[in-house]
């Protein structure tokens, strides 16, 4: 699951615009949903500052989840979540493309992880050839529409042609299109599950893949 945000205690993030947190009893829905990995490319998770994203992966560790595409520092964030699973190798790894700068991790800070195409095409071949199932996913530019952008598509594009089986924009709060084809899967856009955007029906949509 892709968690956008960090807890924070007293959150009151409906009185703050777009600035996001969660209250840390919340965790019960990550629980409830039975989560196993946490995507952190979420450009919001930085907002109240580093530290409460500092807490908010301790209360990930505690629970025993694994996370990607985010992390304590720069290095931890661009490591890959794996799993092995009755002889099938699973890759999670991901980067935030779209920013702000504040919300991407640096040597000494938490963040989500910055792009950096090179470095994510050799470590998606790396993984292939160690054998595993690469699941790819960006934090990327939204579009409230069913199309990709047609930049969106070149960028996913590269990392499908670079061996990634599965390639998913987790950004969009519109549900966008799929590319299927024998190279792998693209997912555009899959929507929103649990976000609180009420407010019209292109918003409350959403795909579970």
């Amino acid at each position: 699951i892709s968690n956008e945000i960090s807890f924070k205690e007293n959150c009151n993030a409906g009185q703050s615009g777009t600035v996001f947190c969660s209250k840390p009893e919340y965790i019960e829905l990550l629980r409830f949903v039975g989560t196993d990995v946490v995507e952190l490319t979420g450009n919001h998770l930085n907002d109240y500052g580093y530290e409460y994203l500092e807490k908010t992966i301790s209360m990930y560790d505690e629970e025993g989840w694994k996370y990607f595409g985010g992390g304590m520092n720069l290095g931890l964030s661009k490591h890959p979540s794996l799993f092995d699973i009755n002889g099938n190798k699973i890759a999670f790894l991901g980067f935030n493309q779209f920013g702000p700068s504040y919300d991407w991790a640096t040597k000494t800070q938490a963040g989500s992880a910055p792009p950096d195409n090179p470095f994510y095409i050799s470590e998606i071949k790396r993984l292939k050839d160690e054998g595993y199932n690469v699941i790819f996913t960006f934090q990327y530019e939204e579009a409230y529409q069913y199309s990709p952008l047609a930049y969106q598509i070149d960028d996913f594009r590269i990392m499908r042609d670079a061996g990634a089986d599965i390639v998913s924009g987790s950004q969009a709060h519109h549900p966008m299109g799929l590319e299927l084809s024998r190279e792998g899967l693209i997912c555009y856009g899959l929507g929103n599950l649990f976000f609180d955007q009420m407010y019209n029906t292109e918003v409350r949509q959403g795909m579970i893949t």
